[in-house]
């Protein structure tokens, strides 16, 4: 029968499933609320059938929607919603993390975490319940190298207010820094543990509360909302009863899916009907074949291709999202896997899923149509107008003056006056170790370098081989505090940060690959140095100093004459803009920032200004960001909380996009995405697109 926590815990996710039910239909249902009260909800509610378009033909369809991984834990079979019985057998998913639904970026069950679970909390993959307050709940998170040492995840977090608690995130080297919540919310959660750290904790102070009515739940947003996950690894999907698709009718494949990475070296598949490495069958849909995006029909394979950068993707006996493709003679087969290129291949997919759809015969243009206009009312976060994200660019990039607009449309933003390299390019750097400033001695170590980086391959003198030269006369300065990178240190060897003074001051010294903070210090210039010395001649290594830039994912511009610049397009009267950005306090208001006159305007004050078509323009308290902003006035901060700035103006632009600068004002922004929706989303939809945004990248 289970003990009397696990009995608490059926009801209080019962209670919180129907919770969020009701919530996805538009209920406002605070936690607070009796579960009693439920009832009239639902008996209000109108009565909803699945919507999908009625087409003939439709053979089989999957969704994901509705689906949890405790659920699918304990029957892993993706279902046939037409209810003809190709029920597809799913092989492999842990049902946590990246491998099952939704995707999560930490799984709290995992070797990487160690948590309280007792009578006093409950702990599954993605959240945890805390269901008694008599003690203290921690979740640790263990740093096993320097590249774990930062948090990056959306949390909503319920109950604090009811119980008068909080929660607060910290490290155990220090709580300097530490992160505290009183409210209840949904927050961006961005914490980078102290140096020197090896756990990471989130913290709910005990009390004498006992058993709680309204439990303290602290739970992960899924990066992928509604999808199914297959992590790359090992996941896949079979069924061995799907139906013959003729070569007279032919077939058609629709899917609304997300490749998350491509493995260079592997050949994989979102969906085959193969029976072996000679592809016999009618189809493998986005068949990526180590490096070569691929589709294959009936055998035969198209080897020019460039795969949909819309979520929404097709193909049919001859076509592939309208591109001619070749097809082959080659015999249908009552096989259907996922993620992977045939039966017998142990490589696998990596990839999001929400539906997939098989029609007998070759779809219609109406047909798709139809399917598309389904999938764009069903998941509108999906789908923008218009979308941009920098992450994977870099200053040494040979398109680094393009940002590609990665729904595929051609509305590119182009990059003018950057100086890629310190606050004007990727990053945000301290220093620019290409700059003329900077000296490298290949007569002391064989070196190469970028604007943020150095590699070292042998060490001939055991003296300064990486510098800061200041001329004659010039003016003191302070050198800024930054984070590097180091790795390859090896046999003894160290490194020290130094600058020349009368006593030869050694600033930092290094023994051991890891990230370090370098002081800052006031540096008299005037001929004098400082930087880097290797401190033992090694005829052979292979160390590498990186800088940690401030901004990484993010383009920064100067505010002195940096332009980010869109062509000229069309915004309607109903929109919604989300995006991942922050504008840089430049100790006055400048009248740049993102701008798209007649539709928004986001001027860098302090605080930041912002002008919805053309109304009255409004102040943001004490924000340098907002997640969101929609064309009824409604604005989203970073924590989701909203304001209303709602007045009844109606405007339509077809200028053009600028960021950084607006006419010859420019100021200093940092910016990671920008999506543009074609309608009003709620406020549900507008944290599921950003939260999409983040998983995009420009590469």
């Amino acid at each position: 029968m289970g003990t009397i926590s696990d009995k608490l815990m059926r009801i209080i996710n019962t209670k919180e499933d129907i919770r969020q039910a009701l919530i996805s239909k538009g209920y406002d249902v605070p936690t607070s609320i009796p579960f009693k009260e439920y009832a009239k909800m639902i008996l209000d509610l109108p009565c909803k059938v699945d919507s999908f378009p009625d087409i003939e033909g439709i053979v089989a369809r999957y969704s994901a929607s509705g689906l949890t991984n405790e659920q699918m834990a304990a029957n892993p079979v993706w279902v046939d919603k037409i209810g003809n019985g190709h029920d597809l057998q799913l092989k492999n998913f842990a049902w946590a993390g990246m491998s099952g639904v939704g995707g999560y970026k930490y799984n709290f069950l995992s070797n990487d975490w160690s948590a309280d679970v007792n009578q006093s909390s409950v702990v599954l993959s993605h959240k945890i319940v805390i269901i008694n307050k008599r003690t203290s709940i921690q979740l640790v998170k263990f740093i096993r190298n320097e590249l774990e040492n930062t948090i990056n995840i959306t949390l909503k977090i319920t109950g604090l207010e009811a119980n008068g608690s909080s929660f607060k995130i910290y490290d155990n080297v220090g709580s300097s820094h530490a992160q505290k919540y009183n409210k209840d919310g949904i927050y961006q959660i961005n914490y980078t543990a102290t140096e020197g750290a090896n756990r990471i904790y989130f913290y709910v102070p005990g009390g004498n509360m006992g058993q709680l009515e309204n439990p303290i739940t602290i739970e992960q947003l899924p990066l992928y909302p509604g999808a199914l996950v297959f992590d790359g690894v090992d996941d896949y999907g079979t069924c061995d009863n799907f139906p013959i698709l003729t070569k007279e009718k032919g077939y058609t494949v629709v899917a609304l899916r997300q490749w998350i990475t491509y493995n260079p070296n592997a050949i994989s598949a979102i969906a085959t009907n193969a029976s072996d490495r000679s592809f016999n069958g009618a189809f493998t849909f986005e068949n990526y074949n180590k490096g070569a995006e691929q589709t294959i029909s009936y055998g035969a394979t198209q080897i020019s291709l460039q795969y949909s950068k819309s979520p929404f993707s097709w193909q049919t006996t001859s076509k592939y999202n309208g591109f001619n493709i070749a097809n082959g003679n080659k015999d249908a087969t009552n096989s259907l896997v996922l993620g992977r290129s045939y039966p017998q291949r142990n490589e696998f997919a990596n990839f999001a899923i929400w539906e997939l759809v098989f029609l007998d015969h070759d779809a219609t243009e109406e047909e798709l149509t139809k399917i598309k206009d389904y999938f764009v009312k069903t998941y509108p976060w999906l789908f923008p107008d218009q979308a941009w994200t920098v992450v994977g660019k870099t200053n040494e990039d040979e398109d680094r003056a393009t940002i590609a607009n990665i729904t595929g449309n051609g509305n590119n933003l182009v990059l003018s006056n950057l100086g890629f390299a310190e606050g004007s390019g990727y990053g945000l750097y301290a220093e620019n170790y290409a700059g003329g400033r900077w000296v490298q001695s290949t007569d002391r170590a064989d070196l190469t370098w970028t604007s943020y980086s150095v590699n070292i391959t042998s060490v001939k003198v055991a003296s300064t081989q990486l510098y800061y030269q200041s001329y004659p006369e010039q003016p003191s300065f302070i050198v800024p505090s930054y984070k590097i990178k180091v790795y390859g240190l090896k046999d003894g060897q160290t490194l020290s940060y130094r600058q020349a003074t009368s006593e030869g001051q050694q600033l930092y010294k290094i023994s051991e690959d890891g990230t370090y903070t370098l002081p800052s210090f006031p540096f008299k210039a005037n001929g004098d140095w400082y930087g880097f010395t290797l401190n033992k001649v090694q005829e052979s290594c292979d160390i590498t100093i990186e800088q940690i830039p401030e901004y990484e994912g993010y383009l920064v511009t100067d505010g002195v004459d940096d332009k980010i610049t869109s062509s000229t397009f069309e915004m309607g009267n109903d929109w919604t803009v989300i995006g991942d950005w922050e504008l840089i306090n430049t100790g006055k208001n400048d009248n740049a920032g993102i701008v798209k006159f007649n539709s928004i305007v986001i001027y860098n004050y302090n605080p930041i200004l912002i002008n919805i078509k053309n109304g009255r323009n409004n102040l943001i308290p004490d924000q340098n960001t907002v997640n969101a902003i929609c064309s009824d006035g409604r604005i989203y901060s970073k924590d989701w909380k909203e304001s209303i700035y709602n007045e009844e103006t109606e405007s339509t632009s077809k200028n053009l996009l600028t960021i950084g600068y607006s006419g010859n004002n420019y100021t200093k922004i940092a910016f990671k995405n920008l999506a543009i929706y074609p309608t009003v989303l709620s406020r549900e939809d507008c944290i599921k697109a950003y939260n999409y945004l983040q998983t995009l990248k420009a590469k």
